[in-house]
């Protein structure tokens, strides 16, 4: 539930601009105990603490208008190039003899007269 002040004299009854609003959520007793016992740790009141925590894991308004890429990572990178081998390996080191993006376009098209029934024609 969220609760804003309301304006009596607006019609639309839109909110007032506030600095915060208060929510209520429900949390299990554990998860209480241990958000208590981390606010008093680091000595703060509850609210401060879960707001705090609430600032770092929600990204900001910037970050949520942008595409969120991972970095590309050596480690990513040598999967890939694993991966890459032990295909070609299967493939007793010949690469694909038809461009794979013909098939895909094959295998859509397949799925596609799959889906409508074979007499469907693309």
């Amino acid at each position: 539930m969220i609760q804003e002040e309301q304006d009596p004299d607006n019609k639309m009854s839109l909110p007032k601009v506030r600095s915060h609003i208060t929510i209520e959520i429900t949390v299990s007793r554990e998860l209480y105990r241990r958000m208590r016992a981390a606010a008093n740790q680091d000595n703060l009141s509850l609210n401060e603490y879960i707001e705090r925590t609430l600032e770092e894991a929600v990204p900001g308004e910037a970050s949520l208008t942008q595409r969120q890429y991972r970095p590309i990572t050596r480690e990513a990178i040598e999967g890939l190039r694993e991966i890459r081998e032990e295909i070609m390996r299967d493939r007793g080191g010949k690469p694909f003899e038809q461009d794979s993006t013909e098939l895909l376009r094959e295998e859509r098209e397949k799925r596609t007269r799959q889906l409508m029934g074979e007499d469907y024609e693309l």
